[in-house]
């Protein structure tokens, strides 16, 4: 394993004041992500995700308290989950991805042009002059994948960029994000709720669980060997299967708001393997070789 990471955040932890406290919506995550690899982080809603993202782009809102340390100085790009409000309604699609091109010399025409042509969009000439409204669902997330690479980032952070398409357009998205990362090294932070998603996407997986993360690994290890109960949840989930009683599988409860979330381990209240003790103590994090979990009763 390379030890020189494109990004090293460590202890990363973000606050905003909720009914007058001070709530951490992430606590203390540490990461990496090396050169040309495509890392994964999943987890249900309001488990911190894009609030990670956020962070690293540098678009958290001023009411956040923030604190990491061993950031690495990358130039960052971030794709929407949803193309039609992160693009201005008033402007042309051309216009906007030649505001986001930042070196200056390209930035005309024809690169925006190429860079349209290069996300797989017909007639990039006529498209140049259209609005946003003109283009279906997937050709907005297609303008929004140019957009960010016009800043030629070294990282591309995709926040559910898939969650309002079909599955057709769906693959269409993650083939599309596959060739850059292939073609020219771009690091991809992917962000989803859905593991079959990534399940041959990235190759590592991080599971995140009410502002922490929970479990770590290699892709195929986390899906062959997961250790982590929310983990085999999701996994469980992402099979579509029906229980006993022909209904499919859920997990029960919700993902706790900041302010209340429990002792000791923050999932154990929706825990099937739970015990006293996980109720009264947060759990270490065990470490065998790339696979981190935190949970000692796997």
């Amino acid at each position: 394993m390379s030890h020189d990471h494109l990004l090293d955040v460590k202890d990363l932890t973000i606050q905003y004041t909720i009914e007058g406290n001070l709530a951490s919506v992430v606590d203390q995550v540490s990461f990496y992500i090396d050169p040309g690899e495509i890392i994964a982080l999943v987890g249900e809603s309001g488990c911190g995700k894009t609030q990670i993202a956020l962070s690293q782009a540098g678009l958290l809102p001023k009411a956040a308290h923030i604190s990491q340390s061993s950031i690495n100085g990358i130039q960052t790009a971030m794709i929407f989950q949803d193309p039609l409000n992160a693009l201005n309604p008033v402007l042309k699609v051309g216009t906007q991805i030649l505001e986001g091109i930042k070196n200056k010399v390209k930035r005309n025409k024809g690169e925006v042009v190429r860079l349209l042509n290069a996300v797989g969009i017909d007639e990039p000439e006529k498209r140049y002059y259209q609005y946003p409204h003109e283009f279906s669902g997937g050709m907005r997330q297609r303008v929004l994948i140019a957009i960010a690479l016009a800043r030629d980032p070294d990282l591309l952070i995709a926040d559910e960029p898939t969650t309002a398409l079909d599955v057709t357009i769906q693959a269409q998205i993650i083939d599309l994000l596959k060739e850059f990362n292939e073609n020219q090294g771009v690091s991809i932070l992917f962000i989803s709720h859905d593991l079959s998603l990534v399940k041959s996407f990235a190759q590592r997986t991080m599971v995140m669980y009410a502002g922490r993360i929970v479990e770590s690994a290699p892709t195929d290890v986390l899906f062959s060997t997961p250790q982590h109960p929310y983990t085999k949840a999701l996994i469980q989930l992402s099979k579509m299967k029906k229980n006993n009683k022909g209904e499919f599988s859920s997990i029960p409860g919700v993902v706790p708001l900041p302010l209340h979330y429990p002792s000791g381990c923050r999932f154990h209240p929706r825990c099937p393997s739970a015990i006293q003790e996980c109720a009264e103590k947060e759990p270490d994090i065990i470490l065998k070789g790339d696979h981190s979990w935190a949970c000692p009763i796997t």
